[in-house]
C-alpha cells in the first residue's frame, strides 16, 4: 500500500489548535506524552512517532493543518476539560463539534479517517491545508 493510499485511510488520533493529527496505527495502540491524563489540552503531547532509523516505519503519522469553527472538547468546558486524549479517543466526546456560540462546524469523532475528516471540515464551511508531499 502507497504511503498515500495509508494517509488517506489514517485514523484522527489527536487534535490541537488548528492541527490534526492522523495514525495508521489502531487507534487503541497509538499513545503520546500523557495522554491519560486531564485535562488533556495541558498535558498531552503530540502523538508518538516511529523512531526506529534501520526499520521500514510500521507506522506513520500524519498532521493536517485546518481552520473551522468547530470547538475543541475544552471550549466546551473551561481552561480545565475533564478529559485526557484516553478518553477523546475511546469516544467520550468528539474531538470538534459546532462552537457553542455561533453553532457552525463539524462533528468529528476518534477514529476519523483522513479523507473524511477532510470532507467533514470542508462541508461545514471550514478549510484544510494539505501537504504537497508526504513521505
Amino acid at each position: 500500500m502507497s504511503l498515500l493510499e495509508q494517509r488517506d485511510g489514517a485514523r484522527l488520533c489527536y487534535v490541537s489548535g488548528p492541527w490534526a493529527y492522523f495514525t495508521t496505527k489502531e487507534l487503541g495502540e497509538q499513545w503520546g506524552d500523557d495522554w491519560n491524563d486531564v485535562p488533556y489540552e495541558h498535558n498531552a503531547g503530540i502523538p508518538y512517532m516511529w523512531r526506529n532509523a534501520r526499520d521500514k516505519p510500521q507506522w506513520h503519522i500524519f498532521k493536517l493543518a485546518f481552520d473551522s469553527d468547530s470547538a475543541l472538547p475544552d471550549d466546551w468546558c473551561g481552561s480545565n476539560s475533564p478529559y485526557s486524549v484516553q478518553a477523546i479517543n475511546k469516544g467520550v466526546v468528539p474531538w470538534l463539534r459546532p462552537d457553542p456560540y455561533n453553532y457552525l462546524g463539524a462533528t468529528i469523532m476518534a477514529g476519523t479517517t483522513y479523507r473524511d475528516f477532510i470532507w467533514a471540515i470542508e462541508q461545514s464551511g471550514g478549510r484544510v491545508y494539505v501537504p504537497y508531499s508526504e513521505g
